[in-house]
């Protein structure tokens, strides 16, 4: 009886993993979309037994386009959410855009802060690079 309990189990459990791992495929492909179309960040919020994933694509400061993972199986799959299309990474940061949920709305706001992390990273890696193929030696020297 305990071995019959037990390999059900494992069954089970190997079959949670791989539609966990279908699940992630699906929203990495998603993602993959948004990225022909601009920069992209993905941001979470999450509340107990629930998460919600949002992932952007922005062009010029603002949202070109976003997909939004939320559920509690596995079978969730990424929407497209339109409310957040025109959308200003700076609006997204200072409170929530009407016409989405309080968690959508979290998780968006989340991946715009980690927007504007990646870019002015981005900005200090370019003004270090410029300032080491440019050394001070050589401009005092001439």
């Amino acid at each position: 009886m305990t071995l019959t309990f037990a390999a059900i189990f494992v069954v089970l459990w190997i079959g949670q993993m791989l539609l966990v791992y279908r699940q992630s495929q699906r929203y990495m492909r998603a993602v993959a979309t948004l990225r022909a179309v601009g920069d992209t960040a993905t941001g979470r919020h999450r509340k107990t037994g629930l998460r919600t994933f949002v992932s952007i694509a922005v062009v010029d400061g603002a949202v070109a386009d976003a997909r939004v993972l939320s559920g509690f199986t596995v079978f969730a799959s990424p929407k497209p959410q339109p409310a957040l299309i025109g959308a200003r990474i700076d609006d997204l940061i200072a409170g929530p855009v009407d016409g989405v949920t309080p968690r959508v709305a979290a998780a968006a706001t989340h991946a715009a802060e980690l927007y504007r992390g990646q870019i002015s990273t981005a900005a200090r890696k370019r003004r270090s690079r410029a300032r080491a193929s440019h050394p001070r030696s050589l401009a005092s020297a001439s």
